[in-house]
């Protein structure tokens, strides 16, 4: 019974252990009050989430979301009432999209969205960048 139950404790440890290392917060206090107003928070598989207390109320006013080291979505409360007032969204670092509530109507207008074009840009990019052809193996146009 002994021999079934000591490596279920170690590989239950094992795993344990390594589901608390998967996520960790990290906060700073920016204005030394003692209250942390920045939270980052790793998900431990490439994702990360910085929340930010702009007004120093103890409630986040901006939410920054990030894939693999890169900004993928920004989400802003301008004006501290507890509802988002502008979203943007990044493909590749560029933004390629922003709704914002620009009449204080409680929902966001989308200002603009170039997500499709960014989209293709990129399928287009990863085309050649699956199939390269370098100048030496391309073929020359015939001479006149």
């Amino acid at each position: 019974m002994h021999k079934i139950i000591i490596p279920f404790i170690i590989i239950s440890l094992a795993f344990g252990g390594y589901v608390c290392a998967a996520e960790e917060t990290r906060t700073a206090d920016r204005n030394n009050d003692g209250k942390p107003d920045t939270w980052i928070i790793y998900d431990g598989k490439g994702s990360r989430t910085t929340q930010v207390d702009l007004n120093f109320d103890g409630k986040p006013d901006m939410y920054s979301y990030y894939q693999n080291g890169q900004r993928v979505k920004l989400e802003v409360d301008v004006n501290y009432d507890g509802k988002l007032d502008q979203v943007n969204e990044y493909m590749d670092n560029k933004l390629v999209r922003m709704q914002k509530d620009s009449n204080k109507d409680g929902k966001l207008e989308l200002i603009f969205d170039r997500t499709d074009f960014y989209s293709s840009q990129k399928k287009h990019t990863e085309y050649y960048k699956t199939y390269p052809q370098t100048l030496g193996d391309s073929k020359t146009l015939p001479e006149k």
